[in-house]
C-alpha cells in the first residue's frame, strides 16, 4: 500500500446533513458516528450542508456548517448540489441528489423493494427512483452488510462489486457512561423487556407488544414512531400504559443504561439490513430474542415472528457482567 503524500491537499468533502433534521433511528446514529469521524480526518476538508430545520449538534463546529433556507426534498435535490460544487458529496442516511455524479451515497437496505407495504405509495416510488438512478450514477455506493449488498445488487440489477460494505458496530458503547432516561413516574422494575425499533410494519412490533401487555411484562419501546408521510399502516400504539412505555429520541448514554438493565431485548423484525440493536445488546451483555426461534447471547427463545403469543414468564435478572460470554462471533 502506497503511503499518502503528507504534503497533498486534503480531499474537499460536502457532507449531506439532512439526517440532522430527522428522527433518531439506527440510520441517523450510523450517520452521526461516521460524520463525526470524517470531520476529524486530517486527509479531508469537510463541510456539512444543513437544511433549514436541522439541529446543529455539539460536535459540529459552526465554521463547518453551510445552512440552506430550504428543507426536505428541496434541500437535498436543489440546494445540496449547489453547496457541493467542487467537493465530493457524501450522503450517509439513504436518499441522495439525483443529478450529482461526484458523490458517495449510502443505501442501508432494500426495504422499499422487499417490503413495499411498509411505506406510503409516494415514499416508496420516490426512494425506488433514487436507488435506481443514484446506484448507476454515483462514484461509489456504501451499505452496511454483505447481506444488504447482495439484496441491493439483486433488486437494482447492479454488479455486487458496486456496493462497498461499511458495517455498523457497537464498540463505542462500552466507553459511554450510562444515563437513565426519563420514562415518567414509577421507575422500571428489574429485568424489563426492551424493544428497539420503529413501529413500521416490517419491524413487526404490534403483535409482540400486544402479547407483552397481555402477559403483564413491563416493556420499554425505544424508537421513532414514524411519520404518516413515510410509513403505511404503522402499529397503533398509544401513550404510556401500566406495562408499555415508549421512548423516542434517546441518547446513546440513555440507550446503554437500558441495555445494561433489561432482562432481554426482543427484536422481532422481519427484515433488516444489519440489525444493529442485536449487536449493541450483545456487546453490553443483554440477551436477545430474535425471529425464527433463534437466540443471540444467553436467551433461549421459542419465537415465531408471524404468530406471537404471550409466555407469561418474566425475564430473570442478570448478574452483573453476565452475558458477555454468549456474544456471537
Amino acid at each position: 500500500m502506497t503511503a499518502r503524500d503528507p504534503t497533498a491537499e486534503p480531499t474537499r468533502v460536502m457532507l449531506n446533513g439532512k439526517w440532522l433534521a430527522q428522527g433518531r433511528t439506527g440510520t441517523q446514529r450510523f450517520a452521526d458516528e461516521i460524520g463525526r469521524r470524517l470531520l476529524i480526518d486530517p486527509r479531508l476538508d469537510v463541510l456539512v450542508g444543513l437544511p433549514s430545520d436541522a439541529t446543529t449538534p455539539t460536535w459540529l463546529p459552526p465554521e463547518r456548517v453551510r445552512r440552506s433556507r430550504l428543507r426536505g426534498v428541496a434541500f437535498e435535490q436543489i440546494a445540496l448540489p449547489v453547496l457541493a460544487r467542487r467537493r465530493v458529496l457524501v450522503s450517509l442516511a439513504g436518499p441522495a441528489p439525483l443529478i450529482v455524479r461526484r458523490q458517495v451515497a449510502t443505501f442501508h437496505d432494500a426495504t422499499p423493494f422487499r417490503y413495499p407495504a411498509t411505506y406510503t405509495r409516494a415514499f416508496r416510488a420516490w426512494h425506488r427512483l433514487i436507488y435506481r438512478v443514484v446506484s448507476g450514477r454515483a462514484s461509489a455506493i456504501l451499505t452496511v452488510s454483505d447481506f444488504s449488498a447482495r439484496e441491493l445488487a439483486e433488486v437494482l440489477d447492479r454488479p455486487l462489486g458496486r456496493f462497498q460494505v461499511v458495517s455498523n458496530g457497537a464498540d463505542h458503547l462500552g466507553a459511554i457512561p450510562p444515563t437513565p432516561p426519563d420514562l415518567g413516574p414509577g421507575g422500571l422494575p428489574t429485568g424489563f423487556v426492551l424493544c428497539v425499533g420503529t413501529l413500521a410494519v416490517h419491524k413487526n412490533l404490534a403483535g409482540v407488544l400486544d402479547c407483552l401487555e397481555r402477559a403483564a411484562l413491563p416493556t420499554v419501546v425505544v424508537g421513532a414512531r414514524g411519520s404518516a408521510r413515510v410509513f403505511a399502516g404503522t402499529a397503533d400504539a398509544g401513550g404510556h400504559s401500566s406495562v408499555i412505555r415508549y421512548a423516542a429520541q434517546l441518547t446513546d448514554a440513555q440507550l446503554v443504561w437500558l441495555y445494561q438493565r433489561a432482562g432481554v431485548l426482543v427484536f422481532p423484525s422481519r427484515y433488516e439490513g444489519f440489525g444493529l440493536p442485536i449487536v449493541e445488546a450483545q456487546s453490553l451483555g443483554c440477551p436477545v430474542v430474535v425471529p425464527g426461534g433463534r437466540a443471540a447471547g444467553r436467551g433461549r427463545p421459542r419465537g415465531d415472528p408471524h404468530r406471537p403469543r404471550p409466555t407469561g414468564r418474566r425475564p430473570r435478572r442478570r448478574p452483573a457482567g453476565a452475558g458477555r460470554s454468549g456474544l456471537a462471533r
